[in-house]
This record gives C-alpha cells, sequence and structure tokens, in this order.
C-alpha cells in the first residue's frame, strides 16, 4: 500500500463508576500531542508516547480543552 498513511489517537475517558468508588487517580498527562503514563511508585519510570491526535476527556476539566466525542469521530 504504497502512499497510505495511519493518523493514530488517544483519548483519556473519564473514570467509570468502579474506578471512582475506589478513589482511583488519573496516572495520564497531555502535553500537546505527547501522552505520559506516570508511575507513582517509580517517578522516574514515566513512559511518554506521540499521537497525530490526543484527547482529554477525562472527568477533570483541563484549561487547554475537553476531547468531545464529536472532536474523536473525525
Amino acid at each position: 500500500m504504497a502512499g497510505a498513511s495511519v493518523k493514530v489517537a488517544v483519548r483519556v475517558r473519564p473514570f467509570n463508576s468502579r474506578e471512582i468508588g475506589k478513589e482511583s487517580k488519573c496516572i495520564i498527562q497531555m502535553s500537546g500531542n505527547t501522552t505520559t503514563i506516570l508511575n507513582p511508585k517509580q517517578p522516574k519510570e514515566n513512559k511518554s508516547f506521540n499521537f497525530d491526535f490526543s484527547y482529554w476527556s477525562h472527568t477533570t476539566v483541563r484549561p487547554d480543552g475537553f476531547g468531545k466525542q464529536g472532536q474523536v469521530k473525525r
């Protein structure tokens, strides 16, 4: 498939009721198209990944926006 390209998106979803009930903490951070998974036990072992699109849809509101389902469907 010469000339084909794939675009990859990631979205942080809101916590479900089980996660809320367990008082889970969000361990994902997003900055632009970079998504970082935080390791609370080993902070030096955080993992970062780059995506074509990154959407923040977690329950905590961010100043740079909120990824609504309509945006994700593009």
